[in-house]
């Protein structure tokens, strides 16, 4: 897990270290006094919240809930983008995911710390509390995206209700369907997987999985916003939404292209590269450049790129203005029990 801790106390601040030893990959936060270790000073709690908000990052108050809650509030935006916050007692006794307990994973950090800690996890979302299947918590854990998060509310709303919710998959379907979720395109609300929605039920809630990959080779310093631009164009080509994009490949010449590393930050995506050599191995029919074979020694990057991270290549190498996209589908099957 990767976190960004803060705490207040002195007691606070040795739990901070104790769950920076257990997640290296962490930050952790403390009044000036407090610092020892790798444990960071502390400035200002608004000042602190505020950078590490858009980090994609659990934050973890440890302290009250209060807080937390008068440091996030006027960050909050929606439950799609918001961080994940959670609090922690000082004591580690009791584990509160405050928002964005499903899609930004923030109930089930919560339970992994509680057994870091031997606390207890204080759960208030009410499909948890009830034992129902929370499709947002569903899709944040399968790398899937949610076109329209508003439609959520609506069937949560319905579970709860013991209403039948309908469902739709343009993907293989792997074991049974949880509890009050049914093939029935008569229902009212209902929830479809695709790449691309038809809205079969009136409320539909659609989940888009990030199966897509982009190879994307370029010139060196292209800016980041030709080659989103380009990307964009390349989707809207083949009908694919954004939504779908789960990982840049390249190779390793551009793995820290400032472009490209912007790219992957914008889109929230994974970023893979291959070396030339590994490029040249991959299987396939692929277009042939010279130039690009005597610059990089591999003859094409974004499809042979993309190929070796393990997708079905369904377009050609698309070229212009120094910039190289192709685009491939990993296999994927729905399992709503996963």
């Amino acid at each position: 897990m990767k976190l960004d801790i803060i705490a207040f106390t002195s007691r606070g601040a040795v739990l901070a270290e104790k769950l920076l030893q257990l997640h290296p990959s962490s930050s952790a936060t403390v009044p000036n006094k407090y610092c020892t270790g790798k444990l960071q000073p502390l400035d200002t709690i608004q000042d602190w919240t505020r950078s590490h908000f858009q980090t994609g990052r659990t934050l973890v108050f440890i302290g009250a809930v209060g807080i937390a809650v008068r440091a996030i509030a006027p960050l909050l935006k929606n439950k799609a983008t918001d961080a994940a916050v959670i609090c922690i007692d000082e004591n580690g006794e009791s584990i509160i995911p405050v928002i964005c307990g499903h899609i930004g994973g923030a109930n089930q950090t919560a339970r992994n710390l509680a057994g870091d800690l031997g606390g207890r996890v204080i759960i208030t979302t009410a499909t948890d509390l009830n034992n129902l299947f929370a499709i947002d918590e569903w899709a944040a854990r399968n790398n899937c995206a949610i076109t329209d998060p508003s439609a959520i509310k609506h069937i949560s709303a319905a579970l709860l209700d013991k209403k039948e919710v309908g469902f739709r998959s343009d993907f293989p379907i792997i074991g049974e369907l949880p509890p009050s979720i049914a093939d029935n395109p008569s229902a009212e609300y209902g929830i479809e997987i695709a790449l691309k929605s038809t809205t079969p039920f009136p409320v539909t809630l659609q989940i888009v999985p990030r199966i897509i990959v982009a190879g994307i080779g370029c010139r060196r310093g292209v800016p980041y916003e030709l080659l989103e631009k380009k990307l964009l164009k390349t989707l809207e080509q083949y009908d694919i939404p954004v939504d779908a994009v789960g990982l840049i490949a390249t190779i390793d010449l551009k793995s820290n292209e400032s472009g490209l590393l912007a790219l992957q930050d914008k889109l929230n995506v994974g970023l893979v590269d291959f070396s030339a050599e590994e490029l040249m191995r991959a299987q396939g029919e692929f277009e042939h450049s010279e130039i690009v074979l005597r610059i990089t020694g591999t003859d094409n990057v974004c499809q042979r790129a993309v190929v070796c991270s393990g997708a079905k290549l369904f377009t050609g190498k698309i070229a212009e203005d120094g910039m190289s996209v192709a685009l491939g589908i990993l296999d994927w099957a729905v399992d709503l029990l996963a």
